[in-house]
């Protein structure tokens, strides 16, 4: 199968699993929306990795990656920091996220202020894709 056609399938789910984030969030699950963006974030990186056939880490964070891929004549090396730094963030919320702590449950740990923190990274992320893809007519 093409590199860039699974490059694409897994942006387009990105983006419907960024609308369950939303949803999460009008329902109050403020754990799941966290969940959701780092899901969204990971798969729309990965997947945009796959179209420029960088193999990305088969882990949660590419962070790292990113820093170092060709990326760096393509995009701003402001922008692929930050998009970098969300990545990575997300990460690291992940397994709270699903888990909880000691502290408490997942879904008592997250507040909606985080939620729409999380779902303002994720939208980051996919504006920056989807300019990404426009300027190299990819969409």
């Amino acid at each position: 199968m093409r590199t860039d056609h699974i490059g694409f399938a897994y942006i387009k789910d990105a983006k419907i699993i960024e609308q369950e984030a939303r949803e999460s969030l009008d329902k109050g699950h403020y754990h799941r929306t966290v969940r959701k963006c780092q899901e969204a974030v990971e798969l729309a990186l990965k997947g945009l990795l796959r179209l420029v056939s960088i193999e990305y880490p088969k882990s949660h964070r590419v962070g790292t990656v990113l820093l170092e891929s060709g990326l760096k004549n393509e995009v701003r090396l402001e922008d692929l920091k930050k998009i970098a730094e969300i990545s990575d963030e997300l990460a690291r919320e992940r397994e709270t996220a699903f888990y909880g702590t000691d502290e408490g449950p997942a879904g008592e740990l997250f507040t909606e202020a985080d939620a729409k923190e999380a779902l303002d990274m994720a939208a980051f992320i996919m504006n920056f894709i989807d300019r990404l893809l426009k300027k190299h007519k990819m969409i």
